[in-house]
């Protein structure tokens, strides 16, 4: 018996030790998913972007993941989770995909459920890199006189719809959205992802290329604060880019709260319904427009609407301001003045680009603001773009 105390006794000591000495997991608070779609001319920028991210990376609670899918042998589509240690930070491999598209809604789609699916978090966010043109068709930024049907990322010159990216995302999982990606902050992008997340971060003009990448062993510390802290965000690479000499010195950066999306479209709608003939005696020369090209298409959102109605801008100016909760703009943007950056970009209709203004009344953001959306001719048109 006395053998048999001494054993129970022995267990029990050991087990009080393994609970004593247990390691605890912490929690995560937030997944980030960085999607780069770099199988083009900036492929070599993702791998700079990763050692970038990687180096500022000392985060042993959250999780942060990116998928690569660069151009050449070495490109293998790959889902990698960032490692942080005391004194080198490392990167891991966890899936690799098959060679494809990852401008496809499907190819993003899937990275997502992966990403959703392996590390279940609290809290989500999206940094998406590659090539952007906004709203706009493919092909349409060069040449809108042209007829085309996708907008955003590229892969081997396809791209994806504006639409379609939505689509990919699932509804109010994201509590933030940040494109790393030229003149995403237009009223048309911030509209159309307007359940896709809590808020966007996006640029009205290009962004220079390296782009973030400098700033991001800060930058993506901002995105794990327990408030992610997007204005810091914001803030840190527009005090980078103002610091730079010559045209290097070129940013335009806006904060967008999404939930405000539809109150601004009400409002606008109201402004449009009000102008009468105004809209086509508007000048465009003389609109604040981010195009450093011969084509203006990106033009002031703020400016525009009160050179259209200046007696109801201050309705728009209150619903402009729930929306944009911070900006940031040097400036000039290279061989642009910046005289006016209201944070959001939108495109004016004109003659001159008849079926760019075919593709811009398909947009659901023409749907709202021109009281179209449940239109039939208007579903048609929406189908037509999905072809």
């Amino acid at each position: 018996m006395r053998y048999l105390y001494l054993l129970i006794l022995l267990v029990y000591t050991l087990s009080s030790c393994t609970e004593e000495h247990s390691i605890d997991v912490p929690t995560p608070r937030r997944t980030v998913l960085v999607y780069m779609a770099g199988d083009n001319n900036l492929s070599d920028e993702t791998y700079t972007k990763i050692d970038s991210i990687t180096a500022g990376w000392h985060n042993r609670q959250d999780n942060l993941l990116i998928y690569q899918d660069a151009r050449g042998e070495k490109g293998t589509p790959s889902l990698i989770r960032v490692i942080a240690n005391d004194t080198n930070p490392y990167t891991e491999v966890i899936k690799e995909y098959p060679e494809n598209n990852s401008a496809s809604a499907d190819v993003f789609s899937e990275v997502i459920h992966d990403v959703l699916l392996f590390y279940p978090a609290p809290s989500y966010g999206l940094l998406v890199f590659s090539h952007g043109t906004g709203w706009l068709p493919a092909g349409m930024f060069t040449t809108p006189r042209s007829v085309s049907l996708r907008s955003i990322m590229n892969d081997n010159d396809r791209e994806m719809e504006l639409a379609d990216f939505a689509a990919a995302i699932p509804d109010h999982t994201f509590s933030f959205i940040v494109l790393e990606a030229c003149l995403m902050s237009g009223v048309e992008v911030a509209y159309e992802l307007r359940n896709k997340a809590d808020y966007l971060v996006a640029s009205s003009a290009e962004i220079l290329s390296p782009g973030f990448s400098p700033v991001y062993p800060e930058l993506i510390n901002y995105l794990f604060e327990d408030d992610v802290n997007l204005k810091g965000f914001i803030h840190r690479y527009y005090e980078y880019c103002n610091a730079l000499p010559g045209i290097y010195r070129s940013a335009t950066l806006s904060l967008i709260d999404l939930r405000a999306m539809d109150a601004l479209a009400e409002v606008t709608r109201i402004v449009f319904q009000n102008a009468g003939s105004a809209t086509g005696g508007i000048n465009i020369n003389t609109v604040q427009s981010f195009d450093r090209g011969n084509h203006k298409l990106f033009f002031d959102f703020g400016d525009y609407m009160e050179r259209l109605n200046p007696a109801l801008y201050p309705e728009v100016e209150s619903a402009l301001s729930r929306a944009v909760l911070y900006k940031a703009a040097t400036s000039s943007f290279v061989n642009v003045p910046v005289a006016r950056h209201s944070g959001l970009t939108t495109y004016m209709e004109q003659d001159s680009y008849p079926e760019l203004n075919k593709a811009y009344r398909r947009t659901a953001w023409y749907g709202a603001v021109s009281g179209n959306a449940d239109d039939a001719e208007y579903a048609d048109e929406r189908g037509y773009m999905n072809e």
